[in-house]
């Protein structure tokens, strides 16, 4: 039975059945073992004490599933089980589920008990199966695997949940925390990515004006930045600001300028990566504007083409498709760390630029007597979880304080307090400074007031001499980049003349017979082949991958309908443009 058992878990998780294997029978008898009950079921044992839920492992398992298995009932769902046990759990979820299972069992001698008696390949056969003592490897795949509205739910042998608390604890918090990040991306992807595409197209037909950013690579280096946020926290610091406004290459959010020309405050750069309401938040004093310098991501509002910024620097940022064709196409260009806010787009376009000393001003992350922003836009709050903010629902959440105390926050800020520490623990020759005195704390950041910092600062050389230098000799660099973005956008175009025809075929042909959903994977499929276009409906693929194991005739035939429509109105966009 153990070699059958390997076997087939060799196939799944290799590493796993090396460390099984590696334990004897013998070893792992000395604290684990069976003993039967009245009826004859064997109850697995650990230490004296029982693994398996008595008095009846099988009765057990089937009140489990039904106490505890509510919504996740579809395939793409996924059903976590903790703890292996003889598997009379997983016997019984796995026959009564079609989800996908994920089970966690951390102890290997129980594992290597287990796959002495108990036949465990049937649970392997139809693929649902993922299996793990590594409980970040549970964490990781789950990750791989989860869609947005995807169900997650957990079983588990109470007899062990009892003796390792704090293991499971461990397990359903980092999987809570995994998938609400991934939430946040995917409805990110779900609300953003036709504007994100849209801003691509609109901002390469303005891209003669603009200077890719890798111009300015080490243009900086060892001085010290000064990143403005939006946070109330900056207001706190706009007088030490101004005061030392010499000391610094400032990059501020487009949502601080308000702020800043109010307080005479003119900064080096503004950066911006949002993809819509750029126009709602900006200053509208265009005077103002022409005395900074933009750095905007190739995705970002293309409302900022309109605004007489004094140079425009294009940020591409990786995983996006067209920034990654054109920088296969020239090396004129280079990609750097997705920015996802414009308060880190901000520190890498520092960080590339050279500077090794980052003081951050308004990135508070958390609200300040139920003030939002440095503008005294206000916080209204609706219920417990749930505030207004801007007449905009957002949820929140509780985070630690740098006071040591618990502030409120939105939800999505909790996911970029993360970012954030990621980011700063990958940067060790750096120094990073936060002058927030009551926000959230960010591990990796000293706290610190401007009174302590900006005296140690030294007075810096011209910016504007460093910035004249550099884009006087690369002229010519932005006809380049825009001759060689539209030969990507008429490849773009060209090819998808065939598939056009092709969803004109299937709206005329194949819409009610039965091949219909075959025939639209074929197109699908070519779609997703390197093409613009897989950005643009990214999300409604996500769906489709789903909506395949879908019995439903009618939901299949209405969604696609729905995408081919949207996939020809990108076309004539597309068309129209180039």
């Amino acid at each position: 039975m153990f070699e059958k058992n390997i076997k087939i878990i060799e196939k799944t998780n290799p590493y796993l059945a090396q460390q099984i294997k590696r334990i004897t029978l013998e070893e792992a008898s000395k604290n684990v073992g069976a003993v039967k009950n009245e009826n004859g079921e064997y109850i697995l044992t650990q230490d004296n004490k029982y693994v398996d839920d008595t008095p009846s492992p099988l009765k057990s398992a089937e009140e489990v599933y039904s106490q505890q298995i509510k919504t996740a009932k579809y395939r793409q769902d996924f059903i976590i089980i903790f703890g292996l046990g003889l598997a009379n759990l997983l016997d019984y979820v796995h026959s009564k589920s079609i989800t996908n299972l994920i089970l966690f069992e951390p102890d290997l001698n129980i594992w290597r008990f287990t796959c002495e008696y108990v036949d465990l390949t049937k649970y392997f056969e139809d693929g649902r199966l993922f299996i793990s003592s590594n409980m970040m490897k549970c964490v990781k795949y789950l990750e791989e695997k989860y869609l947005l509205d995807d169900k997650i739910e957990f079983v588990y042998l109470k007899n062990y949940v009892l003796q390792h608390p704090s293991e499971f604890t461990v397990l359903t918090e980092r999987i809570y925390s995994a998938c609400q990040e991934k939430i946040i991306d995917m409805n990110t992807i779900k609300n953003m990515s036709k504007y994100w595409i849209s801003n691509i197209f609109s901002n390469i037909k303005n891209i003669e004006n603009k200077f890719p950013i890798n111009l300015l690579e080490n243009k900086f280096k060892d001085k010290t930045s000064l990143i403005l946020g939006a946070g109330p926290s900056l207001r706190d610091n706009i007088k030490q600001i101004k005061a030392n406004r010499d000391k610094f290459v400032i990059f501020a959010i487009h949502k601080t300028l308000s702020t800043l020309k109010e307080n005479d405050i003119t900064p080096d750069f503004c950066v911006i990566v949002d993809a819509r309401w750029v126009k709602e938040t900006l200053s509208n004093d265009f005077d103002y504007l022409k005395n900074i310098n933009l750095i905007a991501d190739i995705k970002s509002d293309a409302y900022s083409n309109s605004l007489p910024f004094k140079n425009i620097f294009t940020y591409y940022p990786e995983n996006n498709l067209f920034s990654e064709k054109l920088h296969d196409r020239i090396n004129l260009i280079k990609q750097l760390p997705t920015g996802g806010t414009s308060t880190i787009c901000a520190y890498n376009s520092a960080k590339f630029m050279g500077i090794k000393n980052f003081i951050f001003a308004g990135l508070d992350l958390a609200f300040k007597n139920d003030t939002a922003y440095c503008d005294n836009k206000n916080v209204v709050t609706t219920s417990q979880n749930t505030i207004l903010i801007q007449n905009i629902p957002k949820e929140t959440t509780e985070v630690k304080s740098i006071t040591g105390e618990y502030i409120k926050t939105r939800k999505d800020y909790a996911y970029f307090i993360k970012q954030f520490e990621t980011i700063f623990a990958g940067n060790k020759n750096a120094n990073f400074y936060n002058l927030s005195s009551f926000g959230a704390f960010i591990n990796g950041m000293k706290y610190i007031t401007a009174e302590e910092i900006f005296p140690e600062v030294k007075t810096l050389n011209d910016t504007e001499t460093i910035l004249n230098d550099c884009l006087e000799k690369n002229s010519q660099i932005p006809n380049i980049i825009k001759e060689k973005s539209l030969e990507i956008l008429k490849e773009e175009d060209k090819k998808f003349e065939p598939i056009e025809k092709e969803i004109d075929e299937w709206f005329e042909m194949y819409e009610n017979i039965p091949s219909f959903f075959e025939y639209a994977t074929n197109i699908i499929t070519k779609i997703t082949s390197s093409m613009l276009l897989s950005e643009y409906i990214e999300i409604e693929l996500l769906k489709f991958s789903k909506l395949v194991l879908s019995t439903n005739t009618e939901e299949k035939q209405k969604f696609i309908s729905q995408l081919f429509t949207l996939i020809k109105n990108y076309s004539r966009f597309l068309h129209n443009l180039i």
